[in-house]
């Protein structure tokens, strides 16, 4: 698993503890980026992502929006997983 994973969070997001706790139990290492601040609002506009919901997922240069890693509720395990 060489891959670096970076998650974009905002406070008080359900999904992003769902996302934080998957990884985890995998033994996936990452790092939190506050999506509300500057720079990472910079880093994600730069590379195309101009969504304002939490999560992200970057796994080095690829982006998961929310959308792509959750259908409903439920996170897409196998999705996530395809990219370590």
């Amino acid at each position: 698993m060489g891959a670096v994973f970076i998650v974009y969070t905002l406070e008080f997001c359900p999904r992003c503890e769902i996302l934080k706790d998957f990884l985890t139990s995998h033994q996936i290492p990452f790092t939190v980026a506050d999506m509300s601040s500057a720079k990472a609002l910079t880093e994600l506009r730069v590379n195309g992502i101009f969504v304002q919901e939490a999560p992200v997922l970057q796994v080095d240069k690829t982006f998961l929006t929310s959308q792509e890693l959750f259908s409903g509720d439920a996170i897409n395990e196998q999705r996530i997983l395809q990219l370590c």
